[in-house]
């Protein structure tokens, strides 16, 4: 569920999932926002977003809490690969953190060496948001990912469908008590999955927008803050946000040797997030 900011009478799209209005997303001020890209080293759209971050540090100027940009799988994105040995974001389960012997490959042990940063994972030190920058070849517009439970991150998406109704929300595995994507090593956190784009391939459109979402995503933290600073706290009024929930994985028909023996239809071909 989601609870939106109302600030200077501004009221965020109202939710799906009711909650109780006059109270935050989110009880405590934002003290730590990380913003990482990287993470797989031929997404060329939020490594360059985050290496503009790093050299304009005066874009985070003013704000109540510190923000802290990072690149993070910096071996691929020296060989602008998805990774080295294996894909990074499935490398931070609490249970492979914490296992001392989880360091055979060059993804896991670096796994271990930001989650030192960035966390640790599940304590009261860990960053209060991580915003992780991806693009993908697939046609996913801005697709923030995030877990069900999340309701800041729920909250900030609110806020960004309200500039931009393309925006999407697609919530990590409900099934699931912990996920191994780095935004999860944060008290909250969020993927900005941003497509079509080929790999190691800039699209200027692409990096814009996500500049664009990014600061705002700040600017609700900001306001965020400020509002819990008030006597009394807020106000935030219930919000609705659509969200693209994870049910099943569908393989394609496979012939006898296990060989694909299908494709998508012509007619559903390009239908994303679109009934069947």
């Amino acid at each position: 569920g989601t609870r939106g900011l109302a600030d200077r009478g501004s009221v965020l799209p109202a939710s799906r999932n009711r909650m109780s209005a006059g109270s935050a997303p989110c009880s405590t001020k934002v003290k730590r926002v990380f913003i990482t890209g990287g993470t797989h080293g031929n997404e060329a759209c939020g490594v360059v977003l985050a290496k503009h971050f790093i050299k304009t540090p005066q874009l985070f100027a003013g704000f109540s809490f510190e923000v802290s940009v990072l690149l993070t799988n910096v071996a691929s994105i020296a060989s602008n690969s998805r990774y080295v040995d294996e894909d990074m974001n499935r490398c931070f389960l609490q249970k492979d953190l914490s296992d001392p012997t989880r360091t055979s490959t060059l993804e896991a042990r670096r796994a271990k060496e930001l989650n030192d940063v960035l966390g640790p994972k599940g304590s009261a030190d860990a960053a209060d948001l991580i915003i992780d920058l991806h693009n993908t070849t697939a046609d996913t517009g801005v697709a923030l990912m995030m877990p069900p439970g999340d309701e800041l991150s729920h909250a900030i998406a609110s806020h960004l469908i309200s500039l931009d109704p393309s925006v999407r929300v697609c919530n990590w595995n409900a099934n699931q008590n912990d996920w191994p994507m780095l935004p999860s090593v944060g008290k909250h956190g969020m993927t900005f999955e941003v497509g079509a784009v080929p790999w190691g391939v800039m699209d200027g459109a692409v990096y814009q927008k996500t500049r664009r979402l990014v600061l705002a995503s700040l600017q609700y933290v900001e306001a965020h803050n400020a509002a819990l600073a008030r006597q009394p706290p807020g106000p935030w009024l219930p919000t609705s946000v659509q969200v693209h929930a994870f049910v099943r994985a569908v393989d394609y028909p496979r012939d006898a040797d296990g060989e694909i023996a299908g494709m998508i239809h012509p007619d559903f071909q390009g239908k994303d997030f679109e009934p069947l």
